[in-house]
């Protein structure tokens, strides 16, 4: 074949390729069905694995348009025989060719050891059922799971996505399951071919949390409804959770939540062909909305943030999911009396635990931070007046953000587009310092403050040198700040800010801040003689727990 007839045939099967993926795939039904027990007959007994099911489900089924043909199988209902028949009858009755199906599981896992000779040849994992005897142990009555992911594997769905809970122990999956890394998977074609994945709360040599920052829900599965509620789950912002994704995101917040020592894995089983379960969230219901504006949040998408928040407000505007939004629309735009405001109207809404991302006290450190001066925004002259924006234009100073392992190796961070932003990816683990030259005629002082990715106000000293902190950065001189350690705890994957204000007065509280209990009554003086002059530097920074 001649060079100009090889291109020309390359050119027709790129034509034909892009005809097949843009025509719409065609997509069944979304079917979820939940396992829990708390009661177990022999077994220590469990607090959340029953609200973890019908949490699960509800809002797959609320936020997500899953349905739910079978009836869960809670406590009692979920015996051995029960389990099977679920699988081997109701599901294999139930599902057609082109259908989506969550199967979740909450309850014990375990897992044997088998050895010959001394040497180890291998690991069972096992799902417990209620019944199961205890607490000698009765491999009988448990179900083991390549056997369970090989019957699921063989139902007429095209999409499985198989989700397993173990508040016990880890489960050792074995061969089954294909461990899978990457969440950048998904192409449209790739809806079109068999998916079988699934999800492990912990390894087989670790303890899963029963109990989490959500209440009712263990660490896994409360970590799971908050990736789906608020689009955590979307790291790449695209509006589309696909399983991998979803492994992924579960995977990084687990690993580093606070007390926690699992791990989640995730990976592929049998019949697996490389496809994905799609989940969108580019629907026009207000948990979409809601779930897509904190993902454009997060992915630094502040235009398509701000236009959904309005639609999100224009909804529900007294919700408190509502209400947080604007909150952080007006923290993003530096509208400090209306944020001052919705925080004062969600503190007095007394709300769980996991309803926004925000706690109570969280909630009660922003009212006091935000309702003393308005932190060093708003000057007492300017109090029933409107916002004083602050420009991130014409900072008088020169800053190098600095990050390394350690003191030794500090060097200039190089930003990266995020979404609609410069930001920083800094490595968990490592150093940030700031360098601080002032090339002006006149001393300035500088204050330092951080909103984290959940929209928390930190305020800190930000020099080291305690007479540069008193006296201010002389004109010519350039200065470190405190070194800050930067730990995957701390929001990974999300973006969080660092604001510094420069003001040519010295401001005594700002110097060392309060505790946020001593606001009410010491408060913070304001820079109101020196406020045309006070200039704002916005610094944007992702902590990457795998880098």
């Amino acid at each position: 074949m001649t060079e100009p007839t090889q291109e020309t045939e390359n050119l027709k099967r790129a034509m034909i390729l892009e005809a097949v993926e843009s025509e719409p795939v065609k997509q069944g039904r979304s079917l979820v069905v939940t396992i829990g027990i708390n009661e177990y007959v022999h077994w220590q007994k469990l607090k959340n694995a029953v609200q973890d099911a019908i949490g699960l489900q509800q809002t797959l089924i609320d936020k997500l348009g899953f349905s739910a043909p079978i009836p869960p199988l809670l406590n009692e209902t979920a015996t051995k025989a029960a389990i099977e028949s679920l699988i081997e009858d109701q599901l294999r009755e139930e599902l057609q060719e082109d259908d989506n199906l969550v199967l979740f599981f909450a309850g014990h896992g375990h897992t044997r050891v088998d050895k010959l000779g001394g040497k180890v040849i291998g690991e069972t994992g096992f799902i417990v059922p209620v019944e199961a005897r205890g607490p000698k142990e009765y491999w009988s009555d448990y179900y083991q799971i390549n056997r369970l992911l090989e019957s699921i594997s063989r139902l007429p769905a095209r999409h499985i996505l198989v989700i397993l809970d173990s508040c016990h122990s880890g489960f050792a999956l074995g061969e089954a399951m294909k461990i899978y890394k990457s969440a950048n998977r998904y192409e449209r074609d790739l809806s079109n071919r068999i998916s079988r994945k699934v999800i492990t709360s912990a390894r087989r040599e670790q303890l899963a949390l029963d109990g989490g920052p959500i209440p009712g829900h263990s660490l896994f599965t409360g970590t799971l409804v908050d990736g789906f509620n608020w689009g955590k789950a979307d790291l790449d912002g695209n509006g589309l959770i696909t399983s991998s994704e979803l492994g992924l995101f579960i995977q990084q917040q687990v690993a580093q939540a606070s007390q926690s020592n699992q791990t989640p894995d995730f990976g592929s089983f049998y019949f697996d062909d490389r496809g994905e379960m799609v989940i969108s969230l580019r629907e026009q219901s207000f948990d979409a909305l809601k779930a897509r504006a904190f993902s454009a949040l997060q992915n630094g998408k502040f235009t398509t943030f701000k236009k959904l928040v309005e639609q999100v407000i224009s909804l529900r505007p007294e919700s408190p999911e509502a209400l947080y939004l604007e909150y952080r629309l007006m923290l993003s735009e530096s509208m400090l009396t209306r944020a001052a405001q919705i925080v004062d109207k969600l503190y007095a809404l007394h709300l769980p635990d996991g309803i926004i991302p925000l706690s109570q006290y969280d909630l009660w450190t922003l009212k006091n931070i935000l309702n003393i001066r308005k932190f060093i925004y708003i000057p007492s002259s300017w109090n029933n007046k409107a916002d004083i924006i602050l420009s991130e234009i014409d900072f008088p100073l020169d800053v190098k953000f600095l990050a390394g392992w350690s003191e030794d190796t500090l060097k200039v961070a190089q930003e990266q587009d995020i979404g609609e932003q410069k930001t920083y990816i800094i490595p968990d683990g490592s150093i940030i310092r700031f360098s601080l030259s002032n090339f002006t005629n006149y001393p300035i002082y500088v204050y330092f403050m951080e909103i984290d990715a959940r929209g928390r106000i930190i305020s800190a000293p930000l020099w080291e040198n305690e007479l540069v902190a008193w006296n201010g950065l002389q004109p010519g001189e350039t200065e470190l700040s405190y070194p800050f350690y930067i730990t995957a705890s701390k929001d990974s994957g999300e973006i969080c800010e660092i604001r510094l204000f420069s003001s040519k007065i010295r401001n005594y509280k700002l110097l060392v801040p309060p505790h946020p209990s001593s606001y009410i009554t010491k408060g913070f003086s304001n820079l109101e003689s020196d406020w045309k002059n006070t200039r704002m530097k916005v610094i944007r920074y992702i902590v990457n727990r795998f880098l």
